[in-house]
Order: structure tokens, then sequence, then C-alpha cells
């Protein structure tokens, strides 16, 4: 009996961590990410070098923005020429980023995302943001 509670509990506990993102939460999307490392087949990458891009997201509806911003001080952010327009798809339980140019179109799909915590997968890539806290 104690064997069939534990077990309930479990699925329980299993199904409301489930990361699902759904249209409420993408508004968290806004903002500025820090990508802390990224990972492929196993294998984890971290950025190097003196010259730290963050990506700056800003949404409206189901359309946004990809900008890549250097960080200044006084929270300030100067932006770069780079930037991406991309639409929110929802497929199923899925979320996904959809880039369109004039030379290329792909998608990144939204593995987490929370207040603190981005995961965008790109070709067996995963990229790991931290959102940038403007407060510190």
């Amino acid at each position: 009996m104690k064997h069939r509670y534990f077990v309930i509990i479990l699925m329980i506990f299993c199904l409301s961590c489930k990361n699902e993102i759904t249209p409420s939460k993408i508004a968290l999307l806004n903002g500025y990410w820090n990508i802390e490392y990224i990972t492929h087949k196993n294998e984890t990458f971290y950025p190097k070098g003196a010259s730290i891009l963050f990506d700056f997201y800003e949404l409206n509806e189901k359309n946004g923005v990809r900008k890549k911003v250097y960080p200044q001080l006084g929270n300030k952010f100067l932006v770069t020429e780079d930037l991406n327009n991309f639409k929110i798809i929802f497929t199923g339980n899925n979320c996904y980023l959809d880039f369109q140019t004039a030379w290329d179109q792909w998608q990144e799909k939204i593995i987490k995302l929370n207040e603190n915590k981005l995961i965008l997968e790109h070709q067996e890539k995963r990229y790991h943001y931290k959102k940038f806290n403007q407060e510190h």
C-alpha cells in the first residue's frame, strides 16, 4: 500500500516539474540574456575572450526581435548591427523561435524558460543562458 502512494506521489512530482512553454510564459523571454555555456554531444563549451555579447529579446505578441548587445558601465548597452526578427510558433507541446532572413531560415526550440534561465536548442546544440539582472 505504501508503495502505491509512493508511485502516485512520484508521478505527480514528475508531471509538475515538466517545463512546458506556454503562451502566457513566453513573455519571460523579454530582456537581456548572457550565454553561460553551450552543450553538444555530451561536451560543454564555455565562452572565451574579453568581448562579452548579450542577446536582447523583445516581444510584441507572437513576433519578436533578437539583438546582440555589448554591456557598458552603468547598466547600459551598446547595440550592434546584428538583428534578427522571429515569430513564436507553438507545435504540440513545443515552442520555437522561427527566424527568417533574406539569406536563411531556421528554428530554435525553447527547452526551458523561467525568470532566470533560458535554454535554446539549434542543430543539436543547447545554448544555456542566464538572465542579466540590471539591479546590480
